[in-house]
């Protein structure tokens, strides 16, 4: 008998993907896991002559000190630990991470006695932003083989000498198939949501050019587009620049599915401001990963992992996601 095999999404600033009883007595199928997440800051104490780091050094203003530093990633690295395990004891499979300063601070992450034993590889590519945070890329080799690694711009069309995050663009093997992630940090919107739109708007379109390229040269290739967007799933960025559906039994053509649309329509979100919440952080599927009656792997399900331990449980912002 053949094994069907199905892909849990695990999207993260906080999230993860359960999986049906159904399922679970189904030996027939194979359960694995993608998530992201934005992780804060994720800075070593060490002053870069070439980034702006300095807030986050033992003299700077959030005393950023070994012990923190180390305490950080212990906490990360519980949360990572935890993410997809109830789909798959391995856990995740990859795992796309954004606001990072550099590799070793990847490397130093996945070295923690939580990861160490999952011998997670890292990927990472520096990038132009000013204060020296990029996306960044991690995967267990047992699930994924690398091949190419580019990192393409976000260009502007101003003359704005303040640069945005590249698009890291991992290609390789995912259990077999051909696959690509790019991992997107997109502009913030720092100065208003409608002034700052059309630099999330060119990202977008950045987005969407190097996902068609990649269709265009191997149509059988699984694209996932990940990143904290700094824009919902129905902002113009993401509906109308990339493109995109939110009901992958409608697929429609030349567009993509995204799976965080549903949830964010049933007002579920990944960060929360001044009240409200937001779902940035998405994780977007071209058409080979829809579900089909053939053996593949394809999309069944995504989570937001939002363990009560990762918001914060009195004062002003009580139910709201740490900051760190």
């Amino acid at each position: 008998m053949k094994l069907k095999s199905l892909l849990f999404i695990s999207l993260f600033f906080l999230a993860v993907f359960s999986y049906s009883q159904k399922l679970q007595k189904d030996k027939n199928y194979f359960i694995s896991a993608i998530g992201f997440w934005n992780v804060e800051n994720l800075y070593d104490t060490l002053n870069d002559l070439m980034k702006d780091d300095e807030e986050f050094l033992p003299t700077g203003p959030n005393a950023w000190n070994g012990a923190r530093y180390r305490t950080k990633l212990d906490r990360l690295s519980e949360v990572i630990s935890q993410m997809g395990t109830d789909a798959t004891p391995d856990g995740l499979a990859i795992l796309g991470l954004c606001e990072i300063e550099n590799k070793s601070v990847v490397e130093d992450l996945v070295k923690t006695p939580r990861l160490k034993s999952r011998n997670y590889k890292v990927v990472h590519i520096e990038g132009p932003d000013v204060r020296g945070v990029d996306p960044s890329f991690i995967y267990n080799p047992a699930y994924f083989k690398p091949g190419k690694a580019v990192s393409y711009p976000v260009v502007f069309s101003d003359t704005s000498d303040r640069k945005t995050r590249d698009i890291l663009v991992v290609s390789g093997s995912f259990v077999g198939e051909p696959i690509a992630i790019l991992v997107n940090h997109w502009p913030s919107r720092a100065g208003g949501e409608l002034i700052s739109l059309p630099k999330r708007i060119i990202a977008g379109k950045t987005a969407r050019r190097i996902a068609d390229s990649i269709s265009k040269a191997s149509p059988e290739t699984k694209i996932i587009i990940m990143g904290d967007l700094n824009d919902d799933p129905v902002n113009e960025s993401v509906k109308e620049a990339i493109g995109t559906y939110g009901n992958c039994t409608k697929p429609e053509d030349g567009k993509y599915f995204n799976p965080m649309e549903k949830p964010y329509k049933e007002g579920i979100g990944t960060l929360s401001y001044q009240d409200s919440w937001n779902l940035f952080d998405q994780i977007i599927l071209n058409k080979p990963w829809l579900p089909k009656e053939y053996d593949t792997w394809q999309y069944y399900n995504v989570r937001i992992f939002n363990k009560t331990y990762l918001k914060t449980d009195y004062g002003n912002f009580k139910g709201t996601p740490f900051r760190t």
